[in-house]
């Protein structure tokens, strides 16, 4: 047990020593062959995604409430944060804690319908949230202040001065949504293993029980859809001050759908789910493209021989496929997957097996023979 805690514990810092040191690996051998500045661009939306699907985890992997909105909920995060920066001249780490407290309210007065609705209906209701947002922040009275169709404009965000001399923009920029998605996993990891996780595991699990075991159902209910509000509106605000641009259309229905899809992906009821799920959405497009560019899921009959897909044609087909697949051999996602590997171990009865000596096999007569040694101590 203690060999375990130690190899998790140095584990753990070997990972953070990774994320600390990342912006700077694509400087050294042999990191130079594969990394480049671009890809601290990509680390950098990976927590911020990282940030997203923990809150959207928390909800449908732990609490069981399924949502198909919560790309609605990172988009008002965003504008809230993007006013405040823009309009009122307020810092960005107050604009981005605001905008986390701002949405984790609606969230919490949006888990009243969750109360009554459960299941489809719910998904239902919140993808029709997901489909009234756009269009609420193009009406008069609000464009003023979201600028309607065209959307908000941010400055490009700069290192302050201070750090200047030891990092460039991008990798401020990593380390300024890196330390928050740090913080928010290790708040996320301790609520699951606290009474509040189990009595998200409660509901999921089953709902009537919980009840009868004296949990209070629409209070815990309400706190799963505030944190996990709280979570889109830290990483909406993330987003805004990293991309410096936020329009009604940035997230939409498609989107959303996609955050759900990868997080069953990953692995629902897992925090190294959500880190799995992080990885595929920000590399989605990337697989998809090297998948089109090497001809992968060509139908026959369907093109021509040799022609290339479009990736847009492909994205669809490629989702729906792996989530099925998903679902039918790997049900708790990667994250599942791999802590069944962990657990089996069959590598290491591979290598018994083959340090085994072989046992050789003596004939009955022969004086070795246990059966003679027998036979003769009778004697």
């Amino acid at each position: 047990m203690d060999g375990a805690l130690t190899a998790r514990r140095v584990a753990g810092l070997a990972l953070f020593a990774l994320v600390a040191a990342f912006p700077y690996l694509y400087r050294l051998p042999p990191f130079d062959q594969v990394l480049d500045p671009f890809r601290t661009f990509q680390a950098t939306r990976l927590m911020i995604w990282l940030v997203v699907l923990m809150g959207l985890n928390l909800l449908t992997g732990y609490s069981g409430q399924i949502s198909l909105g919560h790309g609605a909920l990172v988009a008002i995060g965003a504008y809230t944060a993007a006013v405040l920066m823009r309009e009122y001249g307020v810092p960005v780490v107050l604009a981005v804690l605001a905008a986390g407290v701002f949405t984790g309210a609606i969230g919490f007065l949006l888990g009243l319908p969750a109360l009554r609705l459960t299941g489809p209906y719910l998904a239902i209701a919140t993808l029709a949230m997901m489909l009234a947002l756009p269009q609420i922040l193009k009406l008069n009275g609000i464009r003023e202040l979201t600028g309607g169709v065209s959307g908000l404009l941010l400055s490009t965000p700069r290192a302050p001065g201070a750090v200047d001399g030891f990092m460039t923009d991008r990798q401020w920029l990593y380390y300024a949504c890196a330390v928050p998605a740090l913080v928010m996993t290790l708040l996320a990891w301790n609520v699951t293993r606290s009474h509040v996780g189990r009595a998200f595991i409660a509901l999921r699990d089953a709902e009537i029980g919980a009840q009868q075991m004296g949990i209070n159902v629409p209070l815990y209910k309400m706190i799963a859809f505030a944190l996990s509000a709280f979570y889109a509106g830290i990483g909406g605000g993330l987003f805004v001050f990293t991309e410096g641009f936020m329009s009604p259309d940035t997230f939409d229905v498609n989107l959303s759908i996609t955050m759900l899809v990868v997080v069953v992906l990953g692995g629902l009821t897992s925090i190294g789910g959500t880190v799995f799920a992080a990885f595929l959405m920000t590399f989605r497009n990337d697989l998809v493209d090297a998948m089109a560019s090497l001809g992968v899921l060509k139908v026959p009959g369907a093109i021509v021989p040799g022609k290339e897909q479009a990736p847009e044609t492909l994205r669809g087909a490629l989702y729906g496929t792996v989530l099925i697949l998903t679902v039918v051999f790997m049900p708790q996602g990667l994250a599942g997957f791999m802590r069944g590997l962990q657990e089996r171990r069959p590598w290491k009865r591979w290598l018994q097996a083959a340090r085994m000596p072989r046992r050789r096999t003596v004939p009955v007569g022969h004086p070795a023979s246990p059966a003679r040694k027998t036979r003769g101590g009778e004697r």
